[in-house]
């Protein structure tokens, strides 16, 4: 779901473990080769796991499976699938609880793994929408029910982050809503990349796609444009 994402591993020290998951044939897009993104998935075997990388590999995946994990893999010391949809059952028990507020859990934040990071929001009904063809903020079914929602993860560049599914925006243009109200020589908009990102508080920026989106709105260009 988060097309442009792409990650390189070193596998020279090994692989701790190994997330395994299905094809998802119904997310595939009416242009996609679907026979070809087939025929290159990859298969976890007995021979794959022979290779010195994954010699200590533990063998995830959220079942059920299709042909992407062999079933000689099942009886495998390094296989914990079975294992991880046993405990998923008590796992989300808890998070049920938590959400309905039947348990209460103490967290301590300086025990914690999780880095806390509160990025602000962006949810203007207009200026950009999430690229990614298979956010459920862009299907027609679902658009009259959901609005765009983003997290403003970067000033410099401006990067937006879909809530919905963790796409990564970067609009072209911003201008701000403080600077211009009531004068109307200060409604101006400029590069997202030049240096007015980080001028201008988050809470205050307005993002367009375009330089014509911009001018639509009112807005005239500044030097920083």
């Amino acid at each position: 779901m988060m097309p442009d994402v792409s990650m390189e591993v070193e596998l020279k020290a090994g692989v701790d473990a190994l997330y395994v998951t299905r094809l998802q044939k119904e997310r595939l897009t009416a242009g996609d080769d679907a026979e070809g993104v087939v025929a290159e998935y990859p298969m976890v075997d007995k021979k794959l796991l022979k290779e010195k990388e994954f010699r200590q590999t533990l063998v995830m995946h959220p079942l059920p499976r299709v042909d992407e994990l062999a079933y000689e893999v099942d009886a495998d010391r390094r296989s914990m699938y079975f294992k991880q949809a046993a405990l998923g059952v008590p796992i989300r028990m808890a998070l049920i609880a938590l959400l309905l507020g039947t348990k209460e859990f103490a967290v301590s934040e300086e025990n914690s793994w999780v880095q806390g990071i509160d990025y602000p929001s962006y949810r203007r009904d207009s200026g950009v929408k999430c690229s990614n063809p298979a956010c459920v903020t862009v299907q027609e079914t679902e658009r009259k029910y959901i609005k765009p929602d983003f997290k403003i993860v970067n000033l410099k560049p401006l990067i937006l982050r879909c809530v919905y599914c963790e796409h990564e925006v970067q609009p072209g243009y911003i201008a701000s809503s403080d600077w211009h109200e009531g004068r109307l020589v200060n409604k101006k908009y400029h590069r997202a990349d030049s240096h007015m990102a980080k001028k201008i508080k988050p809470e205050n920026i307005i993002v367009f796609n375009s330089a014509s989106e911009a001018e639509a709105r009112g807005f005239k260009a500044s030097h920083y444009a």
